[in-house]
């Protein structure tokens, strides 16, 4: 049965028309389902004629006419359990069960007690969740008691049936309710599904960032150690027989990988810890990009010095260490990524949209898919472990952990041969005096 049910679903639907959507209805059932619930009433009505007929017998009716009423059960039975429409089986159950209430109140000659059953009958062929077995319910009572009983009246007849359209209603109302209840239970479930994929996701790229960390920190990290330990060494054991010459350069190298330890830990704390600005930053972007160009000379003497092109005055609502870091990312990464002896430049200004300043070098073009990924953590566009160039990866994510946190935005292009890196930041109207910040607190 169950089988046929499914067979017969696709012409049941397509038989529907738009004429009948105001029609009450529940849910359309999915073919199990309407499968379960017809078989259920199908068993429901073939328990009653056993039942009705000993009722029958034992109320002394003759055998004929009991025989008589549970063929036509049965017949309808019949045509409940046969191959067919959803809406002619489920009407077929309906109809049988109808005609037993009406065998029941007929054989207590009427007793009002008996016919409480029509309503139990109604309450069972909600389970189809379909107006079609209501409609028979009501035009049935009608018919029962108005024209076929000598029992009642027509007057008797309209009051069933108006309970029986009352029944039919508050079953539809709650149809609607257990719908809304079970759209909301699906609403859930999505939205704790997409929760679900969202964390999964956010611990899936915890977990990568974790192991990149790792992976880079130890290789970052023991490079600059190896160094500094090698030379603190070399001057313990041998520092007596080098002269003042190689012991200069020891310290020197000392000191370079110091410094290279720090600005790795100065990234780093500074990506851990941009969360809020002072609305009330300002900074002089000329007199910021001046200074870091002059630091960042001293730090790369052997690299070409950096053109500077911001116009003076440009003030930009942005606090004055962060811009310092931002820019000392930014030109450090033009003089170690740019062609050999080329110059890069920071330019500036304001437009319409605000403050506007770049950092540009000469260089290998970038890809698309490099370019987005860049301002990513740990992520850099060479990732072999033969790299030629230091670093954690961290430098351009710092830039756009600090503008973001100014309410800016950050853009990166490559084209022809140039590459550059576009900020954009809300103008100040004047800016706010603050304290010089010692060297390493601006370290790349």
């Amino acid at each position: 049965m169950v089988r046929q049910g499914r067979m017969a679903e696709p012409e049941r639907m397509s038989s529907s028309s738009p004429r009948a959507a105001w029609l009450p209805r529940g849910r359309e059932l999915a073919p199990s389902d309407f499968a379960w619930r017809h078989r259920f009433v199908c068993v429901l009505l073939a328990l009653h004629v056993p039942v009705l007929s000993v009722l029958g017998l034992a109320r002394g009716y003759e055998p004929l006419h009991v025989l008589t009423d549970m063929a036509m059960i049965a017949g309808f039975l019949a045509i409940a359990v046969a191959p067919g429409p959803r809406r002619t089986r489920s009407c077929a159950a309906t109809a049988g069960l109808l005609i037993c209430s009406s065998v029941l109140v007929h054989l207590y000659d009427g007793l009002t007690e008996m016919h409480f059953h029509y309503f139990v009958a109604v309450a069972v062929v909600a389970l189809y969740e379909d107006w079609s077995p209501y409609v028979l319910a009501v035009g049935f009572v009608l018919v029962q008691h108005g024209l076929v009983t000598d029992v009642g009246s027509w007057r008797t007849a309209l009051v069933h049936a108006a309970f029986v359209v009352a029944e039919s209603i508050v079953l539809v109302v709650f149809w609607h309710a257990n719908e809304k209840a079970q759209r909301e239970k699906d609403a859930l479930q999505a939205a704790l599904f997409s929760g679900q994929g969202s964390v999964r996701a956010q611990l899936e790229q915890t977990d990568r960032i974790r192991t990149d960390l790792i992976g880079t920190v130890s290789h970052e990290f023991r490079t600059p150690l190896t160094g500094i330990r090698g030379a603190a060494l070399t001057l313990l054991k041998r520092g007596e027989r080098l002269d003042a010459a190689g012991r200069a350069r020891l310290l020197e190298a000392v000191l370079e990988q110091e410094e290279r330890l720090s600005r790795l830990l100065e990234n780093m704390l500074t990506a851990a810890q941009a969360t809020a600005a002072d609305p009330r930053a300002a900074a002089e972007v000329d007199a910021v990009a001046a200074e870091v160009v002059m630091l960042a000379g001293a730090a790369r003497p052997e690299c070409p010095a950096v053109t500077v092109a911001v116009s003076p005055g440009t003030l930009a609502r942005i606090d004055r260490a962060a811009l310092h870091q931002v820019l000392a990312n930014l030109v450090d990464n033009a003089q170690q990524h740019g062609a050999p002896g080329a110059i890069p430049v920071v330019a500036g200004g304001t437009d319409a949209d605000g403050v506007w300043l770049s950092v540009s070098n000469e260089g290998a073009p970038l890809s698309e898919d490099v370019a987005r990924r860049l301002f990513e953590p740990f992520t850099q566009a060479d990732t072999s472990a033969t790299r030629a160039r230091e670093g954690l990866g961290m430098g351009l994510y710092v830039v756009r952990r600090l503008i973001e946190v100014h309410g800016g935005s950050v853009a990166l292009r490559s084209q022809d041969g140039w590459t550059t890196v576009e900020l954009r930041l809300r103008p100040a109207a004047s800016p706010v005096v603050l304290a010089p910040e010692p060297r390493r607190a601006y370290a790349v």
